[in-house]
């Protein structure tokens, strides 16, 4: 019975507030631009202390490092002390870093400030995702008005942050990624407090305050792990960290690939503009395409589309095949995005919701680090253009697989409701 009421309640139609949708989704839209402020300013800054390329390279690696031993730490964190008195702490964190990176003159100092900033940004959008099932009922509607939503900031955020630098130099710029970040903290504090978070606390025997509380514990990584064993959970954990295998050869050789071909830094630059637009349309789209199609299904032709766009960049020959591409390459992204959100969620069930979304968030960071890994290893033996092709042909597979899996348990990916 309980089961039931859990499924009842994550897939609820009763309409949520609009005070509560703008503050999720402001939470969403501040904390994921932070990431896309840093990627024009934080650069730049390090550049101006003279690193060694591993130096250099560390400086951004270091970023992965607290979410990927933390993720399901803070997701079990929003379990037990509710989404929105964790992003009050992570917001404000994300606020006031950005204040110390002008006082960083020592690149050891950079890297540190880089792996707590990575952190609270990884908390403000796992916390982000959270509240779509503990605010918003799980619902792929809102999931996707979410993926829309924080496209703005990856629009608007890296021109603002380079007029920022070039105006106002390096205090100025990181003072606006502080204040940005701020907005954050204004969507946690709009948030009501839902009062199922202290009931479902103390219910637990969890302590509400204190140390105690904040403080990592085996149990919640064996509980989170034990999520695989579901397999609507374990399907969707591996097909989200496929997104990320695609973004990460994206940010990586792919650039490399265009850099070859003699297309310049700026008209890179501007395929990135190309893929917001694609992924903020096509996310408003996951949830009309459930009624029609089952979300797993969905979200595996669409990742699997769109890591083969990734891959097939050697063939393309024209800047305008590029655009098209990333567009569309992007839109699949923001098709599956809502659904991966929405899904894990639902298979994971009310008590386990922050849990099962640190989990993804885990399996995204490892995905992320060792895809570059392998494609360069691949590169290195057999070239970079082949190495596209091999790519193309591993996920294929493993796609083909689970597209089977799925094939022979229909019970897994029985039509998706939204």
């Amino acid at each position: 019975m309980k089961d039931d009421a859990t499924a009842r309640d994550l897939t609820s139609h009763a309409p949520v507030p609009m005070r509560v949708q703008c503050a999720v989704y402001g939470i969403g839209l501040f904390t994921t631009s932070v990431f896309h402020i840093g990627s024009v300013i934080i650069p730049l800054y390090a550049y101006t202390m003279n690193p060694s390329p591993f130096m250099f390279g560390l400086v951004f690696s270091a970023a992965h490092v607290l979410p990927l031993l933390f993720s399901i730490h803070a997701g079990a964190l929003m379990d037990r002390l509710g989404a929105r008195r964790v992003m009050l702490m992570c917001t404000a964190l994300a606020a006031l870093i950005p204040l110390a990176y002008p006082l960083a003159t020592w690149i050891w100092a950079l890297i540190i400030l880089q792996m707590f900033l990575g952190l609270s940004e990884s908390m403000g959008w796992l916390g982000a995702q959270t509240m779509i099932g503990q605010y918003m009922h799980g619902r792929t509607t809102y999931a996707g008005r979410l993926s829309f939503v924080i496209r703005i900031g990856q629009l608007v955020a890296p021109p603002m942050a380079g007029l920022s630098w070039d105006l106002l130099g390096p205090w100025g710029a990181f003072t606006l990624m502080a204040v940005w970040a701020g907005g954050g903290v204004v969507c946690a504090l709009i948030l009501p407090p839902r009062k199922a978070d202290l009931a479902e606390a103390q219910a637990a025997g969890a302590p509400a305050t204190g140390w105690r509380a904040l403080t990592p514990k085996l149990s919640d990584y064996v509980t989170a792990f034990g999520l695989l064993a579901t397999p609507s959970v374990a399907v969707i954990v591996v097909l989200g960290s496929m997104m990320h295998v695609g973004n990460a050869v994206q940010s990586s050789f792919y650039v490399a690939w265009l850099n070859d071909m003699g297309i310049a830094g700026t008209a890179i630059g501007l395929l990135s503009p190309a893929g917001a637009v694609g992924a903020a349309l096509f996310s408003l789209l996951t949830a009309r395409l459930t009624h029609y199609v089952s979300g797993f299904w969905l979200v595996l032709a669409s990742l699997w589309a769109g890591i083969l766009l990734v891959c097939i960049t050697p063939l393309m020959s024209t800047y305008l095949a590029l655009q098209i591409a990333m567009f569309l390459r992007s839109g699949m992204n923001g098709l599956a995005q809502p659904l991966v959100i929405t899904l894990v969620l639902r298979g994971a069930g009310r008590s386990n919701q922050g849990k099962a979304v640190g989990l993804r968030g885990t399996a995204n960071r490892v995905a992320s680090i060792t895809a570059p890994l392998a494609m360069g290893a691949i590169a290195e033996v057999a070239g970079l253009e082949a190495a596209f092709y091999i790519i193309a042909a591993l996920i294929s597979a493993a796609m083909a697989g689970l597209a089977v899996y799925l094939w022979r348990h229909p019970e897994i990916s029985r039509r998706g409701e939204d």
